[in-house]
Parts: C-alpha cells; sequence; structure tokens
C-alpha cells in the first residue's frame, strides 16, 4: 500500500495549451452570445405572436363588420319590395278598383319602386256573379292575364301557400319565362280575408347586387342562400342555382361548413375560424341573417396573404437577432480575454506544483479578487488531497472485502431457497415456482416447497420487517424455524403457531416477519392457507376469474407468541393458479413515487397460465412500472398452478381420481378392453355422487353404445377416442371426440320399430337408444374431430325407476 508521502506519476503539462476554441473566454463570449440571442429571439417571437393574433382579430373583426354591412344593404333593398307589395296589397283589397285601375296601379308599383322586375295581383269574387282579377305587369309595360290565358294559377303551389300563410314570404330564386327566361326571386303576400294575393318580382341580379361587390376582395369567399337554403349566389364554382348548401357540403364533403349550415337553418348569426376542407386553407367565416326576410349571407376570408407577409417580415427580424448575437459573441470574447488571462497563469502555476511534487506556493495567491481565492483554495486541496488519497485507498480495501462478503452471503442465502418444481402423480400435474428479487445484496423476502406424503406439497412466502443482513439472518432463522414446524403439523394453521413460538424466543431486535403459508393436496386440489400479517393472495380461475382471497390475519411471527391463526379451505381446481406476493409488489415505486398498487396487481394478473409463466408477468410488469426508480423493497412472487396431465391419463380405474371430483377425463386406444376401463370410469362417478342405479345404468348404457361405435369404426392408436365427463346441477355432460370419418349420429332417422324384423334395415337401434335416453344429443365437426355431446338428468333417471 503506498504511504501518505509517496509521490504518484503525474503526466507532464506544462507544455499544454488551451486551444481557443477550448478557452473560458470563448465559452464565455458563447454563452452570453447565445444568451442575448435568446433574449432577442423571444422578444421578437412574443411580439410577433401578439401582433399576428391582433392582425387576425382585426381581421376577424372587419370580415364580421363587412358581412353585417352588405347584409344591412340588401336587407334594406328586400325591405323597400315587402313594404311595396303591402301597399299594393293594401290598396287592392280597401281601394275597390276596377281592373284597368288595378292594372295602373300595378304598372305604378313597377315603375316607381327600385328594383322591381313585375308585379302580380290575384284578387277573387267578393260576391257571386263577379269577376275575379290576375295579372302580371312587368317593367317593360308586359300584361299578361292569366284568366285571359286560362293559366290555372289556383292549383300552383305558390299561389296555394300565399292564400294559406298569414304573413309574407320570399320564394326561392326560379327561372321566370313569362319575364323572358330571367331568374327571379318573388315576395308572395295574401289578401286579408284570403281575397288573393300580391307579389312583386325581383331581378335576381338586383338581390345579389349588394354582396356581389365583396366577391371581389383578395381572399374572400360569398355565399347568399335563399330561405329555403338554394344557393342564390356564391363564389364557389358550380353550386349557385342548382344546389343547397347542405346538398353541397354532403356531396363534396365539406363538412367544414356544416356549422355555417346549422347557422343558417336556425336563422343565426355565427362565426368560427377553421380549415377550408378544399384548399387547406385556414378561413373566418361569417354567417348574418338578413334582416327578417329569410335569406341569408355567409362571408368568408382567409389570411394566409396577411400571414405570408407577417412570416417575412418576421424572418428578418429573426435574421437581425442573429447578426446581433454574433456581434454580441464576439465582443465579449475580446473583453473576456482579459478576465482569462489570471485564470492561464495560475493554470500553469499549479500545473509546474504538481508534476514538481514539492511544495512550491501556487501562483496568484496575493490577489484579492475571485482568481486569488481560487489559488489559496486549491493550495489548501493540495495539501489535503495527499492526505485523503492514503485514507481512500484504506477504505476502498475495505469496501472491496464487504462487497466480497456481501455477495458471498447473496449467494449463500439463494442456495437456502429452493427451486421451482413440476409434480407429476396420479394423474395430476402440479407447478410450484418462485421469483425473489432484493432491494439490496441480500434481503428478507423467503420462501420454501415442502413435499409430504400422501400427495401434500406445503409452501410458504415470507416478508422480514427491515432489509439488508439484519433481515437477512432473521428470514434464514425464520426458513429454518417454519421449515421445523411444517413436518410436524396437521395445518399451516399449526404450522403458524409453532413458528410463532419458537421465533419470538431470543428475539431482542423485536424483528417480524408476515408469512402466508399453505398445503395442497394435488390429488384432490383441496386447499388450506394460514396468515400472518401478509398480503392476502389471488386465485386466478380457469374461467378468467381473478379472486382476491379475504384471509382472516394472524400477528406477523416474531412480536410475541400465538395460537391466533384462523384457518381457511378451498380448492385449487384444474387449470386454476395460486399466486401470492410480497409488499414489495404492490408497493414498488416509480420516479414519479407513485405505488404499484393493487389495481396494477389484478390487471398484471391473468388466468390460464402455468406458475412459471404467472411469476414472470408479474415480476415483468412490476419492473416495467417501475423503470429506472431504485427497489424500494425486496420483491418476492410464489404460484401454484394445477392441471390434468393429458399425456399422462390412462383409462385405468385410478386416474377418475379422489373422491369428491365431478369430472373425469379418459383416453382410449382400440380395443374393448378400453371400453370396459371407460364404462368403469363413469360407474365409480356416478357412485361418487350417489346416483340411483337407473341413472348409472343409463350413463353405462349411453357410454357403452358411444364408446363401441367409435372403436369400431372411427379410432386408431394415433388418434384414440376422449372422453370428458361431468357431473354438474343434477346432471351428466358427456363430450366425446375423435378423429376419424365425419359422422353425425343426430343426422341418421329412427329404426322402423313396428316393421317387421325381416324388413328392417341393420344398425342404428344403439344411436336410437342414446336419443331415447338422453335429455339433449348435439354433435359438431371441429378442426377435424367428430364431437358428440350428451346431457343425462339423472333426477330423469330417479323418477323413471320410481315409476318403474
Amino acid at each position: 500500500m503506498a504511504g501518505a508521502d509517496s509521490e504518484v506519476p503525474i503526466a507532464d503539462l506544462s507544455g499544454e495549451r488551451v486551444r481557443w476554441y477550448h478557452s473560458l473566454r470563448t465559452r464565455i463570449a458563447l454563452w452570453s452570445g447565445l444568451l442575448t440571442l435568446l433574449f432577442l429571439l423571444a422578444v421578437t417571437l412574443a411580439t410577433a405572436w401578439y401582433l399576428r393574433r391582433e392582425i387576425l382579430d382585426s381581421a376577424q373583426r372587419d370580415t364580421r363588420a363587412t358581412t353585417i354591412e352588405a347584409a344591412g344593404r340588401l336587407d334594406d333593398r328586400l325591405r323597400t319590395l315587402t313594404i311595396a307589395t303591402g301597399n299594393l296589397a293594401r290598396l287592392v283589397a280597401q281601394a275597390g278598383l276596377a281592373p284597368a285601375q288595378l292594372q295602373q296601379a300595378q304598372a305604378a308599383v313597377a315603375e316607381s319602386v327600385p328594383g322591381t322586375a313585375g308585379t302580380l295581383v290575384v284578387l277573387e269574387p267578393s260576391a257571386p256573379g263577379a269577376s275575379a282579377y290576375a295579372r302580371y305587369v312587368g317593367r317593360d309595360g308586359r300584361v299578361r292575364d292569366f284568366l285571359a290565358d286560362g293559366y290555372d294559377f289556383r292549383a300552383q303551389a305558390w299561389y296555394q301557400r300565399t292564400i294559406a300563410a298569414r304573413d309574407g314570404w320570399w320564394s326561392e330564386p326560379y327561372l321566370n319565362r313569362t319575364a323572358g327566361q330571367v331568374w327571379m326571386a318573388t315576395y308572395n303576400l295574401p289578401l286579408p280575408g284570403g281575397q288573393g294575393m300580391a307579389s312583386i318580382d325581383m331581378l335576381l341580379e338586383d338581390v345579389v347586387a349588394p354582396v356581389e361587390s365583396l366577391a371581389h376582395l383578395p381572399g374572400m369567399r360569398v355565399t347568399l342562400l335563399a330561405p329555403e337554403g338554394t344557393v342564390a349566389f356564391s363564389t364557389i364554382a358550380g353550386i349557385a342555382l342548382r344546389d343547397t348548401l347542405q346538398a353541397y357540403i354532403d356531396q363534396s364533403g365539406r363538412h367544414d361548413l356544416q356549422w355555417a349550415a346549422d347557422a343558417a337553418r336556425q336563422r343565426q348569426p355565427a362565426h368560427l375560424a377553421h380549415q377550408d376542407n378544399e384548399t387547406g386553407q385556414m378561413r373566418f367565416t361569417a354567417v348574418e341573417p338578413i334582416g327578417e326576410s329569410g335569406w341569408m349571407l355567409l362571408v368568408g376570408q382567409t389570411y394566409d396573404p396577411i400571414i405570408a407577409r407577417f412570416n417575412q417580415a418576421l424572418l428578418v427580424l429573426v435574421g437581425a437577432s442573429l447578426v446581433l448575437g454574433l456581434l454580441a459573441t464576439l465582443l465579449v470574447r475580446k473583453v473576456g480575454k482579459q478576465v482569462s488571462r489570471p485564470v492561464e497563469h495560475l493554470t500553469r502555476s499549479a500545473v509546474h506544483a504538481i508534476a514538481g511534487g514539492a511544495d512550491v506556493p501556487l501562483d496568484q495567491q496575493q490577489r484579492r479578487d475571485e482568481v486569488g481565492v481560487l489559488a489559496r483554495t486549491l493550495e489548501q486541496a493540495r495539501q489535503s488531497i495527499r492526505q485523503q488519497m492514503a485514507e481512500i485507498e484504506q477504505m476502498g480495501a475495505a469496501r472491496q472485502k464487504l462487497e466480497s462478503e456481501l455477495s458471498i452471503a447473496r449467494d449463500i442465502q439463494r442456495a437456502m431457497l429452493p427451486q421451482g418444481r413440476t409434480i407429476d402423480r396420479g394423474g395430476e400435474h402440479v407447478e410450484a415456482q418462485a421469483l425473489l428479487e432484493p432491494a439490496k445484496a441480500v434481503g428478507g423476502d423467503f420462501y420454501n416447497f415442502i413435499e409430504r406424503g400422501g400427495g401434500e406439497l406445503w409452501f410458504v412466502i415470507g416478508d422480514v420487517s427491515d432489509k439488508g443482513v439484519p433481515a437477512a439472518l432473521f428470514m434464514a432463522r425464520a426458513v429454518t424455524m417454519l421449515e421445523v414446524a411444517i413436518q410436524t403439523a396437521a395445518t399451516p394453521a399449526q404450522a403458524l403457531a409453532e413458528g410463532s413460538r419458537r421465533l419470538a424466543q431470543g428475539n431482542e431486535t423485536c424483528m417480524f416477519a408476515t408469512v402466508l403459508c399453505g398445503r395442497l393436496d394435488i390429488f384432490s386440489g383441496a386447499l388450506a392457507l394460514a396468515c400472518a400479517g401478509h398480503d392476502p393472495p389471488l386465485l386466478l380461475h380457469r374461467d378468467g376469474r381473478i379472486e382476491m382471497l379475504v384471509l382472516e390475519n394472524g400477528p406477523p411471527l416474531g412480536f410475541e407468541v400465538s395460537e391466533d391463526f384462523p384457518l381457511w379451505q378451498g380448492t385449487l381446481a384444474p387449470g386454476d393458479c395460486l399466486l401470492a406476493y410480497t409488499d414489495g409488489v404492490t408497493e414498488a415505486f416509480n420516479l414519479a413515487e407513485e405505488a404499484y398498487g393493487t389495481e396494477r396487481l389484478l390487471l398484471a394478473a391473468a388466468a390460464g397460465l402455468g406458475a412459471a409463466e404467472a411469476c414472470a408477468r408479474l415480476l415483468a410488469d412490476v419492473q416495467r412500472f417501475v423503470g429506472a426508480a431504485p427497489p424500494s423493497d425486496d420483491t418476492t412472487i410464489l404460484a401454484i398452478s394445477r392441471a390434468r396431465d393429458l399425456d399422462n391419463l390412462s383409462a385405468q380405474a385410478h386416474a377418475v381420481g379422489a373422491k369428491g371430483e365431478t369430472s373425469v377425463h379418459i383416453s382410449v386406444a382400440h380395443t374393448t378392453e378400453d371400453v370396459l376401463r371407460m364404462t368403469d370410469a363413469i360407474d365409480d362417478l356416478m357412485a361418487r355422487h350417489g346416483a340411483s342405479p337407473a341413472a348409472a345404468h343409463d350413463a353405462r348404457l349411453v357410454v357403452e353404445e358411444i364408446a363401441c361405435n367409435a372403436v369400431e369404426h372411427a379410432v386408431a392408436p394415433e388418434a384414440p377416442l376422449e372422453m370428458h365427463a361431468r357431473v354438474d346441477d343434477g346432471r351428466l355432460w358427456l363430450e366425446f371426440r375423435d378423429r376419424g370419418q365425419a359422422f353425425d349420429p343426430t343426422a341418421h332417422a329412427a329404426p322402423a320399430l313396428d316393421a317387421d324384423i325381416g324388413e328392417r334395415g341393420i344398425g342404428g337401434l344403439g344411436v336410437f337408444l342414446v336419443q331415447e335416453l338422453a335429455e339433449d344429443i348435439a354433435y359438431q365437426r371441429v378442426d377435424g374431430c367428430n364431437v358428440l355431446r350428451v346431457t343425462l338428468r339423472l333426477d330423469a333417471a330417479h323418477d323413471m325407476e320410481s315409476q318403474a
């Protein structure tokens, strides 16, 4: 070991020069320039964001104001015609004018009211024998007498609607042939008392004129809707006077305008910024009703040109900021040179002092600024470093020895814990597995598997109250004590009581352990559990249910002697899996200080898995949740799964299972002796469930008929017949599977029992007998297998026996 005064070889740094791009003044210049640049960019971008928002808000307000103004102009024009129509209607209804006078009045209105293309007056006879009046007078002086022309105006929808209406209404745009093939819109007003009607036509181009000028503005889209939704005018090509706005939206996929169509239908003003599905541009669209006329105006404005010019100005500002940042960097580097020179002198002095190994005082110690403070600090550090180097070497050697001892202790601790095991006995397959991840080199979690005579598998899982070496020592003691207690205990509760007595003796440190102890009968699946303050285990059922077992807890082991450990008893059915764990699972924390918790545990657990897969799945999910966070506690997972060992099952009598089972699975080859073993197994199953002799007889007959037919016609040694029988809800459920040729016994007709025996065909009686005895019989062909399912009611068979 090197002494405190030993000289350590030092590289010769006296000739080393700091390149300009590594120097402090360059870094100071770069950082200051960067900060200046960031500041300028931040101010520029903040200003740009504010100005952009203000520009867009102002443009949107202008668009709304323009829309309202245009709607107002159009409303004034339309209202002029509605007022004129009202005046004409009152004149016709009240003045009692002659036909010639009425025609003159119409002509006067057509001439005097701006925008009028023609007028129509219909006056029904006021008394029997009086004459009706129905004439159209155009602005150009053209007159059409509907009565003289024989035109049935009374049958027209516009006339019927006007007579039935209480108020006037605007028509949709239409092509007026009477006026010379021009597009018009008409305001219709009923006369009081249903005497007739008055209407004024308006050229559509005069209706559109107040809003058409908007269409020539850059980026503007204008659409005028008639009261029923017809597009009277639009800058969107191809839809004016053809479609309604809703039809255009549905056909072209312009769903970005659906809100506008809804607002127009409701006669409500609205506005919205949206993306044009057709061009991809951002638009601001305003919807405004035209007074009370029912007409609606839609004005949309794109602001892309404005934003493009704004972005160009922004690029100029950003470029100016970059130039200013570069100039600031160069200036600061020049100034920084004056600051870095004393540091460079101090660096060379320190290099000489370290390389020489002598007590040469460092330069610059006489200065009163920060460089002088640094020089004096370095001198003090140099003196103390020599002393600390020797101490560090001693501490390093001690730490290396400690780590070696902890590694040996970890190996010893792991050697104390058993490996997972698989038990195949008597047609039963039980898998026991456990995984342990200590938070430190050694930990306080433990588990154990112990096999006892009579097909019993005992298991324990525990968690000591501390971590590290003390917990590992207490864990070793707990494992040994519990293993001794299990050898003589009749139940897990007795094992915990004995372990409580042994661990409490001489426990001056007051350490304790939570323990879950269990016993499994590998033949029947009978499961017994007892808990000493441990977390409740999960029972993963084969049908997909996940059940958290509610156990009555006894006190943890080690505090004081106790015999109060309630015993829980249940069944681990074939396909089920018992999953136990320590609180290192539910209390695992990630970097956000979130606990794994019970909810994630229930989500991570999955039914249908073997013990090894269940342990690995849960541990992987916990590690994925924790991520890079350091482990907060030891983590241990233990699983026991039970399943039928289908590869080793035979038709021997012991394969039927222990008393109390509700099902049996039998595979036979191709001989009648195999069929006898199968029927014997059914007899045993019926006897265990107290079935009547009649029910047992019927079940034996059904199995014998189906098995004999399959052995004779379908099965082979490499593909045997399989039968699964289950008793449930007063019924015997049978399922037969074979890989022979497809054969559906339910599709064959019943034999003619009334015919002479010489005239009946051969065969079919066995299938008929099965159909007569069964409550239900069903056939399927699944994945190359014949699958026949038969249900027998045990109580029905008993009733038949009683009646006999």
